[in-house]
């Protein structure tokens, strides 16, 4: 799971540091940095799949830069800690990841300067301007070799036996979701799979289409849960609509009328948000992935937040390793803020800062998010 994120000359974070829990969720007002977290995370993981390079413009362009400080530099760590088997024994290992990305002057280019990753505090990457050398897992010298500074040159080492925990490190970047649900948007059709839910979860039908032909075995329990929150669903299918097409259906049978199917831009967004939920919660169960949700209850009727709430929270550290979260629902902030609510903020300068929310008390009388709505943050 992630432990902290640093973060330097990206937006308002500067110099920024927030620790991580098994179940977090950010709080804040607009502006205060929420969302700039999850797109540093977004931008690491497609960065270290391999899909993209510092010059996208979904990555780090010059824009990211913090306006007022006239520095080209931006630099990310991460601290993560994972299980990583050995000769048949598991051991959890800290990793720390560290990138600096340097801008050009007009923002023309970006390019990697440096790029290290350590465990137990001992090399196994580290590259200086293109130049990489690798490290065994005993973190004594292997090989050395050039590399694209546009990219990373991490993404692009392949597996072998004596990078195991180089190799677990990318597998679990790799594995990361993080997205803001826009389900107005969502895609019924898919002429292919996608191992990667995008950022605004567009592609959930061919999300869903790799998960069916992954773990097929996960959908029923999904189809058993979404029959409990949406009134007469019977299960989600995808059916033929063209050469390696498929569209994603939702099959109805209320009681006392005759069953049919709709596909998923026919039923509403509140139902699109909900499938979307419990298939995040479902179908990455067990599967060593971690999530990073901007404001999900997005479309949700008041009613359905908390069993959908319940279900992570229980879920958390135990089939999901971890769940991070940025809300501004009075039911997340009074459910989840005490134990596990970090208060971003924006004070003289813009900087954000961060402050952990297990010492506020309302004295009994206001609820947490009566606070909030009372300005208390301020």
């Amino acid at each position: 799971m992630f432990k902290r994120l640093y973060c330097n000359n990206y937006r308002g974070l500067v110099n920024f540091e927030i620790e991580l829990d098994e179940l977090t969720l950010l709080l804040g007002r607009n502006g205060s940095g929420k969302t700039s977290v999850l797109d540093v995370m977004f931008a690491l993981c497609r960065l270290l799949d391999g899909s993209a390079k510092v010059t996208d413009s979904s990555i780090f362009p010059e824009r990211t830069l913090t306006r007022w400080q006239g520095r080209k530099e931006q630099t990310f760590e991460l601290d993560v800690e994972l299980d990583v088997e050995f000769d048949g024994s598991v051991q959890c290992v800290p990793f720390t990841y560290r990138l600096e990305v340097e801008h050009e002057e007009g923002g023309r280019k970006a390019r990697i300067n440096r790029e290290i990753l350590a465990a137990n505090g001992q090399p196994l990457f580290r590259s200086d301007r293109g130049t990489v050398q690798l490290y065994r897992d005993d973190h004594s010298d292997g090989p050395m070799f050039l590399a694209d500074w546009s990219a990373s040159a991490l993404a692009r080492v392949q597996p072998g036996p004596d990078n195991r925990m180089l190799t677990r490190f990318a597998d679990f970047m790799g594995r990361v979701i993080v997205c803001s649900l826009s389900p107005a948007s969502f895609a019924t059709e898919a002429a292919e799979e996608s191992e990667r839910l995008g950022r605004d979860a567009t592609n959930f039908a061919a999300w869903y289409r790799h998960v069916l032909q992954e773990n097929p075995g996960q959908v029923a329990e999904l189809t058993s849960e979404l029959r409990k929150v949406i009134v007469g669903l019977d299960q989600l299918s995808l059916v033929k609509a063209g050469l390696d097409v498929r569209a994603l259906m939702v099959s109805f049978a209320e009681e006392g009328s005759k069953p049919y199917s709709l596909r998923l831009d026919e039923i509403s967004d509140g139902q699109r948000a909900l499938i979307a939920l419990y298939a995040l919660a479902k179908l990455t169960a067990n599967q060593d992935c971690a999530l990073f949700l901007d404001e999900p209850e997005n479309c949700v009727a008041l009613a359905e937040i908390q069993p959908w709430l319940m279900e992570i929270a229980d879920s958390c550290g135990e089939s999901l390793p971890q769940v991070v979260m940025c809300s501004h629902h009075p039911e997340l902030i009074d459910y989840l803020g005490h134990e596990n609510g970090i208060l971003l903020s924006r004070g003289n300068g813009g900087v954000t800062r961060t402050s952990k929310l297990k010492d506020v008390s309302a004295d009994g009388v206001l609820k947490l998010s009566e606070l909030f709505a009372c300005g208390w943050e301020q």
